[in-house]
């Protein structure tokens, strides 16, 4: 085997509790398992959670009908604009549609269950402010359809103290007068959870993401939230290397000294983008040896000038402790959760519950 991610179920469980120790007294969690639970492996997530939580939340109409074709029971919600030619879809799997463009009324089926997202300043989906007349009598007129809620979706939550939420949030509750109290409604992100506690945003759920993987929005830290995956690989191949020699594509890395090259068998097929080579480390036998060298499709290089592995040796490429997504993040100057999504799923996946 190439490689391998051990994903582990209790620090899952372990995010989960600090997220629901932050939330008021029957606020409900719609877990956003999409992008592949943001490259954990969303249908082992979903069926480890589906006791915990109260609703799923996906991207794609086929993520939702990969999780009820996986014996999932639990209401998921897809964010994306519906189609025509899948409206059937909706109701058939019992998925809850969204709708976010007035265009929609129209082509989902009676019975369907739908959810109004409101555009309140994110300008990504949702419906704009020029429509919000038509869709307040849109939904008076379509009784067929069964709206179960309202929502919208912060642009700016990661970042603590940002005036656009408390603006943002004004219009939601703004629109929200015009709809009945009943209908279920959701603003808060992992970023609302976790840095906007003094305001009220929790409404009736909230929509965890990233954080139930370790991670917070932004460049904060939680002492509560731990990375669930580790990631582990092997050393291939060795050859010995001599002071000048280089490694990989383009020669533009050259041995300081004597010492050991040792081949890893991934690459950025596998999600190790190439723009990180020569700037992270993995680690052999308990010891951080430099990745050198481009990274290749498949494979990329380690160097010790101490011999600190041989071939067959275990290589972590992230772990509990020292290696991790955030500090890739940190070196491409983006956020974990590009690099977890990157993560290819030839990849196998293990879970375990230690």
């Amino acid at each position: 085997m190439r490689s391998e991610i051990i994903v582990d179920l209790s620090k899952l469980d372990g995010n989960l509790k600090a997220i629901k120790s932050r939330l008021k007294l029957g606020v409900k969690v719609m877990a956003v398992i999409k992008d592949n639970a943001y490259g954990h492996g969303a249908v082992p997530v979903a069926r480890h959670l589906c006791s915990q939580v109260d609703w799923f939340c996906v991207a794609t109409l086929s993520e939702a009908i990969e999780l009820r074709e996986s014996g999932i029971e639990i209401p998921i919600l897809v964010f994306e604009v519906p189609e025509k030619q899948d409206a059937d879809k909706y109701l058939d799997y019992r998925i809850t549609a969204t709708i976010a463009d007035i265009s929609t009324f129209e082509i989902l089926k009676a019975g369907t269950e739908y959810q109004l997202n409101f555009d309140t300043g994110m300008r990504r989906l949702g419906i704009p402010d020029e429509d919000f007349e038509s869709a307040v009598n849109l939904y008076k007129k379509y009784e067929e359809l069964r709206c179960t809620g309202l929502y919208t979706h912060f642009s700016s939550a990661d970042e603590p103290d940002n005036e656009s939420v408390t603006r943002q949030l004004d219009k939601f509750r703004s629109v929200a007068q015009h709809f009945p109290d009943e209908l279920m409604k959701h603003t808060a992100n992992t970023g609302a959870i976790f840095y906007y506690k003094d305001l009220d945003l929790q409404f009736d759920a909230v929509r965890p993401g990233v954080c139930l993987y370790g991670y917070l929005a932004g460049e904060s830290e939680s002492s509560d939230l731990t990375p669930i995956i580790e990631w582990k690989s092997y050393v291939m191949q060795t050859r010995a290397v001599k002071k000048g020699e280089s490694v990989g594509y383009g020669e533009t890395w050259k041995a300081p000294e004597d010492g050991t090259v040792g081949t890893i068998p991934i690459g950025y097929s596998d999600g190790v983008q190439r723009l990180i080579g020569g700037k992270i480390q993995v680690e052999v036998n308990g010891k951080l040896v430099d990745q050198v060298g481009r990274i290749s499709m498949d494979y990329f290089g380690i160097y010790s000038p101490d011999h600190a592995f041989k071939t067959g040796d275990n290589v972590f490429i992230f772990n509990d402790e020292k290696l991790n997504p955030k500090n890739w993040a940190a070196v491409l100057g983006t956020i974990p959760y590009e690099v977890t999504t990157s993560l290819h799923q030839r990849i196998k996946r293990i879970y375990v519950k230690k």
